[in-house]
């Protein structure tokens, strides 16, 4: 665990070394502030977040 915010909403999770990388939200939206700390976070660490694929989660309807 890399980060995580204080109501366990969201989470920042990496595998053993660089090649995973995880931003997990209990909800399917994540707020745009939350995603650019995190990323923030992510990059600093040496993480490629330009490389990151983003799901859409959104239900189908």
């Amino acid at each position: 665990m890399i980060a995580l915010d204080d109501d366990y909403q969201y989470a920042l999770v990496s595998g053993p070394n660089r090649d995973y990388l995880w931003l997990l939200s209990r909800t399917p939206e994540l707020p745009a502030e939350v995603k650019q700390r995190y990323l923030s976070i992510a990059k600093t660490l040496g993480f490629a977040v330009d490389n990151l694929v983003w799901v859409n989660q959104q239900p189908r309807g």
